[in-house]
């Protein structure tokens, strides 16, 4: 088993169906946020110390200032990584994302 106080623990930062979706498969400490509290729950989270992953839905990185998010993409402690849910030509809807990597299926009224 993994010792959590070497490693920290794995945080999700997102919309809310994802973040139910991450808090059922395990992962107490999802944060359900809009693009106006985004960037300072991001920092409080990564600030904290508290966390070793910090998964973030990448709806929200045009609120982020460059330098916060240079300095993210550079982190390994915590390593913060960015789901992809915005739906385009070639990324997958948040319903789609969901059913791949959590196994559960979401209607979400037309997202």
């Amino acid at each position: 088993m993994v010792e959590q106080s070497k490693f920290g623990r794995i945080a999700f930062i997102g919309e809310r169906e994802l973040a139910i979706g991450f808090k059922l498969v395990g992962i107490e400490d999802s944060f359900i946020v809009d693009s106006n509290t985004f960037p300072d729950q991001l920092r409080e989270l990564y600030y904290s110390g508290k966390f070793g992953l910090i998964l973030a839905s990448n709806s929200f990185l045009g609120g982020l200032d460059k330098k916060f998010l240079n300095l993210l993409y550079g982190s390994v402690s915590p390593l913060v990584v960015f789901v992809p849910v915005t739906q385009g030509a070639e990324e997958e809807g948040i319903s789609d994302l969901a059913r791949r990597i959590l196994g559960i299926n979401m209607d979400l009224g037309g997202m």
